[in-house]
């Protein structure tokens, strides 16, 4: 696969699981509901990071929160639902994919941002998951792989 096709497909894998931490906020999608949806989409996803993030995300998200609060310039229930699974998946690559640079995670959110957010909403996840990933590195908090 090529480097452009692998990022098309990991993109494409963290807008599924965007869509999929969305719902999970208004109500627990199924499982079986998830997976029969995911066969409906074109192939051009990595499957296989989809299931990590979301695996990997869900149960962490009180984590997830407490990491990115501190960051945040309003309570977490004020932030907008796609934003705060934006957040999530950042905060949850920050913290436990090791072999991602920062500044592809902090591009990525961007991106997800700008497609699914609201107007100004990428300048505002730029900012959170920047001053997160320097809380981070100033507490040498080691990333660890899941």
């Amino acid at each position: 696969m090529t480097e452009s096709r692998h990022r098309r497909a990991r993109h494409g894998a963290r807008q599924h699981a965007l869509q999929v931490l969305y719902l999970h906020q208004f109500d627990e999608p199924a499982r079986e509901a998830v997976d029969a949806w995911i066969l409906e989409q074109p192939p051009l996803f990595d499957r296989d990071y989809f299931d990590r993030l979301v695996s990997g995300i869900r149960p962490r998200q009180a984590e997830l929160d407490r990491l990115c609060e501190p960051c945040l310039d309003r309570p977490l229930s004020q932030i907008d639902p796609v934003e705060h699974a934006i957040l999530w998946i950042g905060c949850f690559e920050l913290r436990y994919i090791p072999e991602l640079d920062t500044p592809v995670i902090l591009n990525e959110a961007i991106e997800l941002a700008r497609e699914f957010g609201a107007g100004e909403s990428y300048r505002y996840i730029n900012g959170v998951l920047d001053r997160v990933a320097r809380a981070l590195a100033e507490r040498s908090v080691s990333r660890e792989r899941v």
